[in-house]
């Protein structure tokens, strides 16, 4: 996924580094991709099963507007 529109440039940047150190986290302890999603609260994008991309960019995409949310 590219960066929403929406969503600063350094703030796409700095949610992406989150949602990879919170996958590789549970990748370190044995967990899969929809560990990592379930672990952070979030549901997959599509319906198709979770791999570690869609689990880095739905987290990080969850991580901006969870800080949106905050600073409203």
């Amino acid at each position: 996924m590219s960066r929403p529109l929406n969503i600063s440039p350094v703030e796409w940047e700095l949610a992406l580094s989150v949602a990879r150190s919170i996958c590789a986290e549970i990748f370190k302890k044995g967990g899969s991709a929809q560990d990592a999603l379930t672990t952070f609260g979030v549901v997959p994008l599509a319906e198709a099963p979770a791999n570690w991309k869609t689990a880095i960019d739905t987290i990080a995409l969850a991580h901006c507007k969870m800080s949106a949310q905050q600073a409203a």
